[in-house]
């Protein structure tokens, strides 16, 4: 009786090893997934970033552009007028 009772026990602590030692790699897995997304996500924001400073910059340049042909314009009317 006491054999079967430290067999049960020790059997069932095996089971208990056993199946923890299993999660850990799933675990770790997914962590590591998690940190692999986390990596891409800052990578296409850093891209974003980037991307609407030129965007940005771009408005910025056409704009600019965009008054001196106002002004030019302006001017080219206001010595019409004269």
């Amino acid at each position: 009786m006491k054999k079967i009772i430290v067999f049960l026990i020790i059997l069932a602590a095996g089971i208990a090893i056993g199946v923890y030692l299993q999660k850990q790699p799933k675990s770790q897995k997914i962590e590591t997934q998690v940190q692999t997304d986390a990596e891409k996500v800052e990578a296409g924001l850093k891209a974003g970033v980037q991307k609407a400073g030129e965007v940005a910059t771009n408005v910025a340049a056409q704009v600019k552009a965009d008054a001196k042909k106002v002004e030019a314009a302006a001017t080219n009317v206001i010595n019409k007028v004269r």
